[in-house]
């Protein structure tokens, strides 16, 4: 079950038993004869409130996804209905009206944080149309239809003060929980080059191989590593390294499979991940890779080259630390061959060396 669904859920629960509760104390009020209701009003309450939350509840339990986009917390319709109820409160107990009145900021409270100003005030003013409606329609004896838009004037002033208020809580929800994708975007993600960090690849890894071993499919890990970047810096400077970085990330993002996941593992090493790809299929990814850095000019003209180990799962490791201490192994072999070259894990060190390109 997705969020959206049990947040509509929660929403029409949290409705149901507001609406339940407003025709039980509807009933208390017909038996001890605050209010005159007649059969036929009492159908009409009952068939409307019991038809319209049953058509949701089964429209929702065979996974439509009402309303999603203007009420996604699910807040607006029961508030309209709670609205609406309480004019028919009105209506039939017009005696106690003024508990109404009181009840309504209840309902704005419950609305904290999920609704704005426009939302607010248009729920606010329909409640104040809806009570003097009712008051007018029950036409109780001694009713001063003066005084009472004077009370709904001051009703409706008072719940637009609450509607500001709502809405700056809204604004402040919106931008904490902002700024807590935020904070978890840059808890997975490498600050200089924007790629994923050692602590989301290491999440991906695991996630990716248990996925492997539950459901089977190919599943292929390459790292790699920039050849002599310690005498790229030392020659054009940290900075030119930093942005040599940068460039060397954008190349892996624009070069790799799109579902690929892509790493900065180290300081000059990276990582990809290729759900689905055999031994050939990484290879050749790699490949691709090695070829493209080694014809790219980097800043201020330069040359660089990489080394590239590749494993994949499950013949070069069940488990992701078995799979990267495969790839890492590779990468090292690929390093002892001469740099700027693709091993796999299965292959030795005489395979390697052959492998060299050039």
């Amino acid at each position: 079950m997705d969020q959206d669904r049990r947040q509509k859920q929660h929403g029409l629960a949290l409705a149901t038993s507001g609406l339940a509760l407003a025709l039980a104390v509807i009933a208390m009020l017909d038996v001890m004869e605050y209010a005159d209701i007649a059969t036929v009003e009492w159908a009409l309450l009952v068939g409307v409130a019991g038809g319209v939350l049953g058509s949701v509840w089964v429209l929702l339990e065979r996974g439509a996804r009402l309303w999603r986009g203007w009420d996604p917390h699910f807040v607006l319709v029961p508030s309209l209905a709670t609205a609406l109820l309480l004019s028919a409160m009105v209506r039939t107990a017009p005696e106690v009206r003024m508990l109404v009145l009181v009840v309504w900021p209840v309902v704005l409270i419950f609305c904290a944080g999920y609704i704005g100003f426009r939302a607010a005030a248009l729920l606010s003013a329909l409640m104040t149309a809806g009570y003097l409606g009712a008051v007018v329609w029950a036409g109780l004896p001694g009713t001063r239809l003066g005084v009472e838009a004077l009370v709904g004037g001051v009703f409706l002033v008072t719940s637009l003060y609450a509607c500001v208020v709502l809405s700056r809580i809204r604004k402040q929800r919106l931008e904490l929980a902002s700024a807590r994708a935020e904070l978890s975007r840059l808890a997975l993600t490498d600050s200089l080059t924007g790629l994923a960090n050692r602590r989301h690849f290491d999440h991906v890894v695991a996630a990716e191989t248990s996925r492997r071993e539950r459901h089977g499919g190919a599943l292929s890990l390459a790292i790699l590593d920039v050849d002599h970047f310690k005498h790229f810096n030392d020659r054009f400077g940290h900075p030119a390294g930093d942005g040599a970085l940068q460039e060397f990330a954008r190349l892996l993002r624009e070069h790799v499979r799109v579902h690929d996941t892509v790493a900065r593992v180290g300081g000059e090493e990276f990582a990809v991940v290729m759900v689905g790809a055999d031994a050939d299929t990484a290879c050749a990814v790699a490949e691709r890779l090695r070829s493209f850095v080694a014809m790219h000019r980097f800043g201020g003209g330069a040359h660089l080259s990489v080394s590239i180990g590749v494993a994949t799962a499950p013949d070069d490791g069940s488990d992701a630390s078995e799979l990267v201490r495969s790839a890492d192994r590779a990468l090292y072999l690929a390093k002892a061959a001469g740099r700027d070259t693709v091993v796999a894990a299965a292959e030795d060190a005489s395979t390697a060396l052959a492998s060299q390109p050039g």
